[in-house]
This record gives structure tokens, C-alpha cells and sequence, in this order.
């Protein structure tokens, strides 16, 4: 009520939660000419609005830190935006707390915005070697049962440009088997001569609209006139089976129509996604993958749809691994193909397949949960047949190993 009659009384005009965001995404237009006063922006960080107003308040340097650190217990975009307001701020004492005090969502959002605060050239001396203990402290709690966010602190070192970020990223590999591999081997790589992660360093210093792009809100075209059908669209190819060198598939090709003969039969319907992302399936995931696992079973499912001609949900074992092994891969850049067919990516590929066959969903049984066991199998045997050591893991989570005695 306080800040509300200061922002009155100083003639500030109030600010409309509402143009700041629309969709739940950021408006950018709205929040670059936005006031960025304490007064104004205080009320807003308790609506829908907080993600704009964090930002706000991290572009206009408005000191709302005590209001900010509440929001980083928050999942997704909420908690995004506070971590990279209290990292433009250069909130480090508060992050470093709440790395070491936060829940999962906590530190993962606390190790982020270290993470900006180290791009923004805000760091003290005392950062580096309290984000080393950090990462011990990672590793132990992985060794211990828990969840181990590791590679999030060496991020952080490596944006810092410190010496020790490559012997830690590997301490990181070695301690904890559930880590983000692909991405600690990046960082030693790119810190080996003693620089910092040029990469990360780029990431956590673009423009707020560049680094938060998949949150902007877009104004949705307009409709084009509806024009005459000239022909059917053209028949997309049957799914191929899987194998080792699968063929090439025609993305390019349109959607088959629905009285084809070619398409898949079936009665599936589109996936719950709210439901599945809070399914006790999903739970399991580490926010990373969680977050992995609604992204890209979106676009499988679309793929579904244009390639194979049905639902995801309609998928045989066959049909879905030669998605995961063949279609997938040519609807990805390049740099994107490695991330999703890694481990981390089976392990949310397999927990939607669960969470579809618990609720029957999936019109095949286990035929999804199937196909991604199908696929993990390949990519061992590649990784075997490439003679690759201390190669990426593609064991089945749910396969577990013998604790018993050896007598």
C-alpha cells in the first residue's frame, strides 16, 4: 500500500500489469519504455507480470534485491528473469546464499544469474573461491543420493575466466554419473588454454530480448486469403524401419490427407503436456531435462504429425524410434542433434513414454517406452563400436544394477 501511494504522490503513472506481458510471454516493446523506479516496479513482482518486472528493474538498475530473492524459488521464466535482475544487480552475496541454502529450482536459478553477474564484470575476489567450494559441494551432495547441479557452478567459473574451471569440470564428470557431460567436456575444452568460456560468456551478456527470445511475445500474422485447392497434398513416405543407417526422410513433403490409405490408422489424441510436466514422471527429471523433455516431445509430436501421419500417442516401437533416429535429427540444426539424442534427452524421451502408458494414452501399450529402449540400445552400441572412453551413458535408468553381496 506504502509503495503504491509514493508512486501516486510522486506522479508516477501507475503501471499496467497487462502490457507487460500477454500469453504469459514478454512484451518486449512494453518493457523497454517502462519506468524503472522501486515504487513502480515493487507491486508488479507480486502479479504475472514479474518476469517483466525483473527485468525491468535488472536493465534500470532499481535496487529490488530483498524482493527479487523470493521469485528464484520459482521454476521456468519467473525464476530466470529474478536470477538475471539480482546478476545484473550484482546481488552476489544473496545468490551465493542462495546456492548454498535453495531448494532445486533455487540453485539452479541462483547458479545462473552468478553466472550473469560473472559476465557483467560485478564480481568480487571472493566469487571464485566461493564457487569452487560450491562445486565440491555439488559433487558431494551427487555421491550422497542427491541431486548435484556441478556443472552449473563450473558454468559460472568458466564465464569468470578461472584457472581451476577445467580440472573441476572434469571433477564434476568423475563424481557425478547424472551431470551434464556434453556440457562439462565443452567448458574444459574451451578453458584449456586458460581463457574464458567465450560460449557461455555470450550467453549470459547478449541483450535481454536476444537471451530470453523464446519468451517474447509475437503479434500473430495475419491469415492469408484462402485460395482454391489446387491438388491433393503430396503423400509423405511410410515409415522406414530403423537401422543402423537409417534413409533419408522427406520433410519437405506436405501432410498426407486424412482419407489416404498411407497414413496411419489410430485413435490417439494430442498429449496433455500441463499434465504430463506435472506427472509424478516428469518429477523424476532434473529441471534441465524437465524442461528438455516438454520442448522436445512438442516437437515430436508435431514431427508425428507431419511425418508419420498420427499422433504421437499412435506410435508402434518402430514408428517412434525411427521418429527419434531418422526424422528428428533432419528437423534440428546440426549443433542441436547431439543434445536431443543424449542421455539426458532418452531419459525424457522415456519418461513421457511412461507417463503415456500409465494414463492411456498411447493406443500401443509399452510401444513407445519400447522404442525409446530400442534407440538407447543403438546409441551404446555406437558408442561401443566408436571405442570411445568415459563416452556419454546410455544406460537405462531403469535397469538397476545388483547391490547385493558378492559371496
Amino acid at each position: 500500500m506504502f509503495d503504491r501511494l509514493k508512486t501516486l504522490l510522486s506522479g508516477e503513472k501507475p503501471v499496467d500489469p497487462a502490457t507487460l506481458m500477454r500469453d504469459g510471454k514478454l512484451v518486449a516493446a512494453a518493457i523497454e519504455s517502462t519506468s524503472g523506479t522501486p515504487a513502480a516496479l515493487k507491486p508488479l513482482l507480486a502479479t504475472p507480470a514479474a518476469p517483466a518486472a525483473a527485468i525491468i528493474a535488472g536493465v534500470s538498475s532499481a535496487d529490488l534485491r530483498a524482493d527479487l530473492l523470493p521469485l528464484l524459488k520459482q521454476e521456468g521464466l519467473t525464476g530466470r528473469a529474478a536470477a538475471w535482475a539480482l546478476g545484473r544487480l550484482g546481488a552476489e552475496a544473496d545468490l551465493l546464499a542462495a546456492v548454498a541454502e535453495g531448494g532445486l529450482d533455487q540453485r539452479d536459478n541462483a547458479y545462473w544469474g552468478l553466472a550473469v553477474l560473472a559476465g557483467a564484470g560485478k564480481a568480487t575476489p571472493a566469487l571464485a573461491p566461493a564457487l569452487r567450494a560450491r562445486v565440491e559441494a555439488e559433487i558431494a551432495k551427487a555421491k550422497g543420493g542427491g541431486t548435484g547441479l556441478g556443472e552449473h557452478a563450473v558454468r559460472a567459473l568458466a564465464v569468470l575466466g578461472d584457472a581451476e574451471a577445467g580440472r573441476l569440470a572434469q571433477a564434476v564428470v568423475d563424481g557425478d554419473r547424472f551431470c551434464d557431460r556434453f556440457e562439462l567436456q565443452r567448458i574444459k575444452k574451451a578453458t584449456s588454454d586458460g581463457s574464458r568460456d567465450r560460449e557461455a560468456l555470450h550467453t549470459f551478456t547478449v541483450p535481454w530480448p536476444e537471451l530470453f527470445a523464446d519468451h517474447l511475445y509475437n503479434e500473430p500474422a495475419p491469415k492469408p486469403a484462402e485460395k482454391p485447392a489446387e491438388k491433393p497434398a503430396a503423400k509423405v513416405p511410410a515409415p522406414v524401419p530403423v537401422s543402423d543407417a537409417p534413409p533419408s526422410y522427406d520433410l519437405e513433403a506436405g501432410e498426407p490427407a486424412a482419407d489416404e490409405p498411407g497414413a496411419p490408422a489410430g485413435g490417439g489424441q494430442p498429449v496433455d503436456w500441463k499434465a504430463f510436466l506435472a506427472s509424478p514422471e516428469a518429477a523424476t527429471l532434473q529441471p534441465q531435462v524437465k524442461q528438455m523433455a516438454g520442448q522436445l516431445g512438442q516437437l515430436l509430436e508435431q514431427l508425428a504429425q507431419r511425418a508419420v501421419g498420427a499422433q504421437l500417442t499412435d506410435l508402434s516401437r518402430d514408428e517412434f524410434a525411427a521418429l527419434l533416429m531418422q526424422v528428428l535429427p533432419q528437423a534440428l540444426p546440426q549443433q542441436h542433434v547431439q543434445a536431443a539424442l543424449s542421455p539426458h534427452a532418452m531419459n525424457a524421451y522415456q519418461a513421457l513414454a511412461k507417463f503415456l502408458s500409465r494414463t492411456k494414452a498411447a493406443t500401443q501399450g509399452d510401444g513407445l517406452l519400447e522404442g525409446v529402449k530400442m534407440v538407447r540400445k543403438m546409441m551404446q552400441d555406437q558408442v561401443r563400436r566408436a571405442g570411445i572412453l568415459d563416452g556419454p551413458d546410455y544406460s537405462d535408468p531403469d535397469e538397476k544394477k545388483p547391490t547385493g553381496l558378492v559371496k
